[in-house]
């Protein structure tokens, strides 16, 4: 079972590697995929009284039923990167189960029982949660509750950092849009005094 350490420490770094850089790509997308969401329903709001004055009420709803569906697309896909995270992490633990009964049937002599016994019992362990149907639901492995919050927060960790980098861009590569004379704060109490002069206007109402 120690010989198979490496193997299976190489494999999870290999699973997380994959994992990230594909959730962290499905992120990017749903973040882009829901700015036209946003963008589409202020539209809606300000012009609110010129679409119901045209009867634009179904184009736009068509159009933001059509924005909701495509913003969807990389949240499900990413569930599905979820899903077959919790799948190739429940094979792992599958493998290593298999592996120490093997071992159990291959050394009976001089393996000990209890030693065998603990170490399935942490491999494959049985947790009992309620739920509205069952009692209790089938047989969970303890091993692999332990190591997919460890992939999953690695893996969140890097993403929050990614997402931190880019603020820091962001924060340090747009240009201002205040000009070199333009910043100056005027002081507290601007303006002292204040008018408004009139010279030459002309009103009309049509």
């Amino acid at each position: 079972m120690t010989a198979t350490l490496p193997f299976l420490i190489l494999g999870i770094f290999i699973l997380q590697k994959v994992y990230l850089r594909t959730s962290r790509q499905l992120q990017f997308l749903d973040l882009e995929a829901r700015s036209p969401i946003y963008s589409h329903f202020l539209e809606t709001l300000d012009g609110l009284v010129t679409l119901r004055a045209f009867g634009w009420q179904e184009k736009y709803k068509d159009t933001n039923i059509k924005y909701v569906d495509y913003s969807q697309r990389p949240y499900y896909l990413l569930y599905c990167i979820q899903r077959w995270l919790n799948l190739v992490l429940d094979l792992i633990v599958a493998a290593m189960g298999i592996l120490v009964v093997a071992l159990a049937l291959n050394l009976r002599k001089s393996a000990s029982p209890g030693l065998l016994g603990i170490a399935l019992n942490n491999i494959l362990g049985k947790s009992q949660f309620p739920n509205r149907h069952e009692r209790y639901l089938t047989c969970f492995q303890a091993f692999t509750t332990s190591l997919q919050p460890l992939v999953t927060g690695w893996t969140l960790l890097e993403t929050s950092l990614g997402a931190v980098a880019r603020l820091r861009n962001f924060e340090t590569e747009t240009e201002q849009e205040n000009k070199p004379n333009e910043d100056v704060e005027p002081p507290s109490d601007w303006p002292q005094h204040g008018e408004i002069v009139f010279r030459n206007l002309t009103v009309g109402y049509r």
